[in-house]
């Protein structure tokens, strides 16, 4: 390719990338209004802490709540460039509240009761979380010591502080869970279920948010500048999907439901085609040729052709919040349960032994069956190991 292409082609993608989108045309229905009264009421003159602050939804939150009269906002995130980042976009927007940009990792229990002693947050969003479907399968330890230890470790810190509430980011992958990802998300909202300490716990399922980094949608924007294929696992493909203003809707609002542990799911509308999203990209971005390949690759290890925002053994009720639904599991699991299974974790990802860990998941979640390309895995270790 000539430097004239290259650079045309560097130009065009460049745009492609910034150029606005407006999702609540492909999502057929418009965000719910926040009430500036609620949002006055939950954070004016608190204190609150955001884990995974440089990710997309945690610095999504920090932009949202520079507008909430908070009387400090701490933001912790192992990735130190995206923290700058975002400290460097609060500066320039000229966000007036007090901050402490910490970089750590949220495991770190040292840090983290370091942080609620000089911080004193009286509001935790727990954004942190390994969040890849496919490239979890590749890192099962690193998916269940971010996803498992890290949440357990920032619960057990925030009720010995007495913060007021912590609101965990969930997902749709935690139901009925077929990848490691999806798993030890579900174990974080086991967590959740189990707290026992004065502080207000509750983990909110959230859809696929449209336009988060490393989502389908930004995937597809990047293969339609470089002309296509755009690649989808399958013709029938369906996710829920959610805006980033839906998405901060539901995490504030969540304040308000006044419960001391729960699972919350958030109203989602109806599943939508992934092809159904390419075709839209296409016609709504601009400088796109009329016609672009689609290939068909085939689900991954941990990918399913549909997801639900509800297990087939739970059940749900109406919360005091309009989008927010609390759910009910059909059975409950023993602390005593969870919490030996959670040790022996512990004791797997410090030996990376990946058997105990898939066995000590599937103890947690029973309908889980790691992929074949886990249990290939953990085979070829034992033998490894037996050698």
């Amino acid at each position: 390719m000539s430097t004239l292409k290259s650079l045309s082609r560097m130009v065009s993608t460049a745009h492609m990338r910034d150029a606005t989108v407006d999702w609540t045309l492909f999502l057929g229905r418009i965000p719910d209004a926040i009430d500036p009264e609620s949002v006055r009421r939950s954070l004016e003159g608190k204190r609150v802490l955001i884990t995974g602050a440089g990710g997309y939804i945690g610095s999504a939150l920090a932009r949202y709540l520079r507008r909430a009269s908070l009387q400090r906002l701490v933001l912790l995130d192992i990735a130190e460039q995206g923290l700058f980042e975002l400290g460097a976009e609060l500066d320039d927007q000229g966000c007036l509240t007090q901050r402490a940009l910490i970089v750590g990792d949220v495991c770190d229990t040292a840090l983290l009761h370091e942080t609620f002693e000089d911080y004193q947050p009286h509001i935790v969003f727990h954004a942190a979380a390994c969040k890849h479907v496919s490239l979890m399968e590749d890192n099962p330890f690193a998916a269940a010591r971010n996803n498992i230890l890290g949440t357990k470790r920032l619960l057990k810190a925030a009720n010995e502080a007495s913060a007021e509430q912590v609101i965990v980011i969930s997902t749709d992958k935690a139901v009925d869970p077929i990848g490691i990802m999806g798993a030890t998300k579900r174990i974080g909202e086991l967590l959740v279920l189990a707290n026992s300490g004065a502080t207000q716990v509750k983990a909110v399922r959230l859809a696929n948010v449209l336009g988060s980094t490393g989502s389908v949608g930004p995937i597809l924007m990047r293969q339609i500048a470089r002309g296509g294929p755009l690649t989808i696992t399958d013709p029938a493909c369906t996710r829920y999907f959610l805006s980033v203003d839906e998405v901060m809707h539901r995490l504030v609002s969540s304040l308000a439901v006044n419960v001391v542990s729960a699972v919350l799911t958030s109203d989602a509308g109806e599943p939508l085609s992934i092809v159904d999203l390419a075709h839209f990209l296409v016609h709504h971005l601009p400088s796109v040729p009329s016609k672009i390949e689609i290939k068909y690759t085939g689900l991954r290890p941990g990918d399913k052709l549909t997801e639900c925002m509800i297990a087939l053994d739970e059940s749900s009720t109406p919360s005091n919040v309009t989008s927010l639904q609390r759910v009910y599991a059909n059975h409950s699991i023993a602390a005593s349960t969870l919490e030996s299974a959670i040790e022996e974790m512990d004791a797997a990802i410090r030996i990376r032994n990946l058997r105990r860990l898939l066995d000590a998941i599937t103890r947690l979640v029973p309908t889980y069956r790691p992929s074949r390309q886990l249990q290939q895995q953990a085979n070829t270790e034992e033998t490894e190991m037996m050698a």
